[in-house]
């Protein structure tokens, strides 16, 4: 064990986008508001020290580590077998040269292979789990199944690292699976870290009068990085089975960053509309307060997902401005909406469903409970995240505050 004055704690991700700087910003942040001892070593591609305050980057004991851009090209445009060996010995050799007492793994999914096969880890090493779906009821097709299995198999062999200590999960629901699994190794349920902003009603009407919205409509949110697998085409397709009395009374705010070729397509699925349905874009990636003054304006919030795995912090964002979802119904995602009554669930490949769901919606009849809302936003915060990482680690680390600090 480390004493408080040699603790070194790395954090490895070879990912900035999405949510993988927040991650990063959290723990960075909650480290050092808490004035935890030692050192704090995180190491990343290039250009994540640039997003912080200026106060942070003159810390003691916080140092950034750039990984080259030569090592990052490494491990893409190859197998995923190859990049999770390549990735996981990247990870090794940056450990054996930073010789931190701890390591904590960002995106364990990535790393699962080489944790099982590649090179010793010179540390005790951690790491969040995000897409388990071995676990989930219903797979129909052989290729699912076999996809289950395959992931099964190979997290019960990583659990046999005898350098693996703490594995955290997002998915709740697997967890009992998992330690069922694992013999040596911690397995920890794990808050998704959303920063919560208070947003004024001033603001948010605000947003309404720049986006052009009238108060008259019921606002339908679809956020996040804009892709094929947010069901956008099918959310669209859906407006325009409704009613022309019933789109007449739609607003779909689009927002989120998009590539070029993916926003011609949808572009041209929003022309086909003939302007029935009001549909705003905001083609960009929005930052900080600005996200949830989005989510205080909708009425509903969609996650329609194509089959997603895991979590979303869109979920935690509508449970923050306490708005109804109309939700995927597959997997954890579904799981959780369904359970804990937090709006609609349908099948997110059907156009019909979907347009069902928002007749419903238009009625004013989406049952969800407020208090649920509330519950799932006061235990997905920032500062349990952070605070769940530490102390899942601080038995090996004896990681604690200083004395007199919270």
């Amino acid at each position: 064990m480390a004493n408080h004055q040699t603790f070194k704690l790395l954090l490895f991700d070879t990912i900035l986008t999405g949510h993988h700087s927040d991650y990063l910003f959290n723990l960075v942040d909650y480290w050092h508001t808490n004035d935890l001892p030692g050192e704090l070593v995180v190491v990343t591609p290039r250009g994540l020290a640039a997003t912080f305050p200026e106060e942070y980057l003159r810390i003691s004991g916080l140092t950034f580590v750039e990984i080259t851009d030569e090592e990052i090209r490494a491990s893409l445009n190859v197998s995923s077998v190859r990049r999770s060996l390549a990735e996981w010995n990247l990870y090794v050799q940056y450990a054996f040269q930073i010789q931190p007492t701890h390591a904590l793994l960002m995106y364990f999914d990535l790393f699962q292979l080489g944790a099982w096969i590649g090179r010793k880890s010179p540390c005790p090493v951690s790491g969040i789990y995000f897409r388990p779906s071995f676990h989930y009821a219903g797979a129909e097709k052989w290729r699912e199944k076999l996809v289950a299995l395959r992931k099964k198999y190979l997290l019960r062999e990583v659990l046999k690292n005898k350098a693996l200590y703490t594995l955290f999960s997002l998915d709740k629901t697997v967890v009992p699976a998992i330690r069922k699994m694992a013999s040596t190794v911690r397995i920890v349920p794990l808050s998704d870290p959303v920063r919560y902003y208070k947003i004024t009603s001033v603001e948010v009407e605000a947003l309404r009068l720049t986006l052009g919205i009238d108060r008259t409509k019921k606002v339908f949110l679809l956020f996040g990085y804009l892709d094929d697998r947010k069901g956008i085409e099918q959310v669209l397709d859906a407006f325009a089975i409704l009613t022309e009395e019933e789109q007449a009374q739609c607003a779909l705010v689009i927002a989120g960053p998009i590539q070029n070729n993916f926003r011609v397509q949808i572009e041209s699925k929003i022309a086909s509309l003939h302007g029935r349905v009001q549909v705003v874009s905001a083609f960009q990636e929005l930052k900080g307060a600005n996200i949830q003054t989005y989510f205080e304006l909708a009425d509903y919030v969609l996650t329609l997902y194509q089959k997603h795995v895991g979590m979303s912090s869109i979920v935690i964002r509508a449970a923050f401005s306490e708005k109804p979802l109309i939700s995927s119904d597959f997997g954890y995602l579904g799981e959780l909406v369904k359970t804990n009554q937090l709006g609609l669930t349908v099948n997110s490949s059907s156009p019909g469903a979907i347009s069902r769901a928002f007749s419903i919606a238009l009625r004013g009849e989406v049952r969800y409970s407020l208090s649920a809302l509330r519950k799932l936003a006061k235990e997905n915060t920032a500062q349990s995240f952070a605070q769940q990482i530490f102390e899942g680690i601080g038995a090996t680390t004896t990681l604690k505050p200083k004395p007199g600090k919270a």
